[in-house]
């Protein structure tokens, strides 16, 4: 929230009055102010305190809502068409039906065209329309807008996508759609944390965006919450010392096992514990995360240790780990061990 709250406040309430139609980001480029910050409820308290009649609603409707108002409007406009309903009623019939006839069906009025039955080219050009207004579309939410089966139209999505003129692959794809899901999902939890969207979009956002959570709040054109982040410096020092305690701990462990060296230098940082038993040495990664999970770029940083180190076995321990606790980079063999499978280390390296 904004120091000196009225006065932000009266400012954005004289910027409605003569701008009826003022979008949130209009206001925010004009007179440098999140209308987020200054009202609770957003830009419906604004219009309200306004005394502006809003130019459209705030309100998120359910898909249930959206279908009722337009089966209303089909009732009270009989005959009226797809198109004519999506710019009336601000909502694309074929996101809340499989198709317009259904709408029809479900109004309990007569759908005035016939129901042809469609060719194969018909079919395919239907798809490749479809696709072409949004290429992430699977194939089943392709069956769901429009009931066909692309499968049936086409051998696969390449050739699916070269017949719509689209240049993309599958993984890019994934990858998008990944993303979405991630900016939809700040979009709607404003100040979420890397854990919580990473729990709830069941990705890694620090794999998937090139700056991590920073870009995804960006793409999502959100303001990343600083504030979140000096409130929670007051708890680094104690987080710093947990970390510690916790090498100290596991490696008295391990040197009942063989030989400890703590923190040695490498060319591409510091590897917690290079350990030696019976001719044989590993690098070991200790990291003490309570509060988040590890992922992908913890592996990569082992490797660069592995590689540095000119070593092909390599140990991270932690308190929770993944479900793929196992991997193979090149030449080099990485385990995710937990607390209580310190002590199989030993059996695991001597194999």
């Amino acid at each position: 929230m904004y120091k000196d709250l009225n006065s932000k406040k009266d400012i954005i309430i004289e910027f409605i009055k003569k701008n009826p139609n003022a979008t949130y980001r209009e206001i925010k480029n004009k007179l440098h102010l999140h209308v987020s910050r200054v009202f609770i409820d957003g830009m419906k308290e604004a219009y309200k305190s306004a005394g502006v009649k809003p130019p459209r609603t705030f309100d998120i409707k359910t898909k249930d809502e959206k279908r009722k108002i337009i089966i209303d409007y089909i009732r009270k406009h009989p005959g009226v068409g797809g198109h004519t309903i999506a710019k009336e009623t601000k909502i694309n019939p074929s996101n809340v039906f499989n198709n317009i006839i259904e709408a029809y069906d479900l109004s309990g009025i007569n759908y005035p065209r016939p129901r042809l039955k469609k060719s194969k080219e018909q079919k395919r050009q239907e798809i490749i329309q479809l696709i072409k207004n949004n290429y992430l579309l699977s194939a089943d939410e392709i069956r769901e807008i429009s009931g066909l089966n692309p499968y049936k139209s086409f051998n696969n999505f390449k050739e699916l996508y070269n017949s719509a003129g689209i240049d993309i692959n599958i993984k890019n794809k994934r990858l998008i759609k990944k993303q979405q899901k991630v900016i939809q999902f700040i979009r709607e939890n404003k100040f979420a944390t890397q854990r919580e969207i990473n729990k709830n979009c069941k990705t890694h956002v620090q794999d998937i965006f090139n700056n991590g959570i920073f870009d995804a709040y960006k793409e999502a054109n959100v303001d990343f919450p600083y504030e979140r982040l000096r409130l929670y410096g007051i708890g680094i020092k104690s987080i710093r010392d947990n970390a510690k305690r916790f090498e100290e701990e596991i490696s008295v462990k391990l040197s009942g096992y063989g030989k400890v060296n703590r923190l040695v230098k490498t060319k591409r940082g510091f590897a917690d514990v290079i350990f030696e038993r019976n001719d044989k040495k590993a690098v070991i990664e200790i990291k003490d995360y309570n509060q988040k999970d590890i992922s992908i770029s913890q592996i990569n940083q082992l490797n660069k240790y592995l590689e540095d180190c000119k070593c092909n076995l390599g140990f991270l321990i932690c308190h929770n780990k993944p479900k793929k606790d196992s991997f193979i980079i090149g030449k080099n063999r990485i385990f995710v061990l937990d607390v209580e499978e310190v002590k199989d280390l030993p059996s695991l390296m001597d194999s």
